[in-house]
């Protein structure tokens, strides 16, 4: 499903009763993710942390992560998250209406997969051209 500059994802769940982590990318593939969108709520010491991070396909590791403390998540509740592609960023509107951008480091102005991962049950994806 190609997600491109000016288009907006919006993704419905319900997040798990014992949730540690639950992931969106957008992405080329899993070496090329030009969004990271990752949900801790208790993985690898971080707890109740939202990391927005990108990785290109010539790097082994992620690239320079941005951390964010408001969590708007909790287990067993349903949430809805919203991702605007504009040519230069991603903006991400949490469950509380708290705004975050995030640099389109990769520079595509569009990306042909979205990666969803761990502990959450997707109950809706809409994408649609913003206006």
């Amino acid at each position: 499903m190609p997600f491109k500059n000016g288009m907006e994802l919006k993704v419905t769940g319900v997040v798990s009763s014992d949730p540690h982590r639950f992931t969106i990318n957008v992405c080329h593939t899993e070496e090329a993710i030009a969004l990271h969108f990752d949900l801790r709520f208790n993985h690898e010491g971080a707890i109740n942390t939202i990391v927005f991070n990108s990785k290109e396909v010539a790097a082994y590791n992620f690239d320079e992560e941005k951390r964010v403390a408001d969590f708007p998540f909790k287990a067993g509740q349903e949430f809805e998250v919203s991702i605007v592609f504009n040519s230069d960023n991603f903006d991400i509107r949490l469950p509380n209406g708290h705004m975050v951008q995030f640099p389109n480091r990769l520079k595509h102005m569009q990306y042909n997969n979205m990666l969803f991962v761990g502990d959450a049950t997707v109950q809706g994806i809409f994408v649609k051209t913003k206006k």
